[in-house]
């Protein structure tokens, strides 16, 4: 049964120093060309866990991405707006989407600083959920 928090990409996990960062953890589907995101909706919650700091103007964007094995090549589905590091406060919703249908079989969200000299401090939360967002 799927409770609030199911399928975790990324508990807690601090991002910091520049260019990009794996989820600690990639969920497996089990099953090619899966559709985990058909009938009811599976919401992706993409959450900052522990305020963001950086010693410059720093970004950050969250993409889902996925993939058909496990050490493949992994393509982008769903990416957020770009935060600056002002705005990457605990609490903020960064991703919160429904997940698509048609999802490869393997699943996990990339984190990007995209301008900076790099985080110094912060942490995301990822996970999906049955629950609607929260507003």
């Amino acid at each position: 049964m799927l409770t609030e928090k199911w399928g975790i990409f990324s508990d807690a996990q601090a991002i910091t120093g520049s260019g990009a960062s794996d989820s600690s953890s990639t969920l497996d589907t089990e099953v090619a060309g899966s559709n985990i995101g058909g009938g009811t909706p599976i919401w992706l919650v993409v959450r900052v866990n522990t305020t963001f700091t950086c010693a410059t103007s720093g970004t950050m964007y969250a993409t889902l991405q996925n993939c058909a094995t496990s050490n493949g090549t992994y393509l982008d589905m769903l990416r957020s707006a770009t935060y600056t590091v002002g705005s990457l406060v605990k609490g903020l919703d960064v991703l919160t989407v429904p997940l698509t249908v048609d999802n490869l079989r393997y699943l996990k969200v990339l984190y990007t600083n995209a301008v900076g000299s790099g985080m110094t401090a912060g942490n995301f939360d990822a996970f999906l959920s049955l629950n609607a967002p929260r507003n």
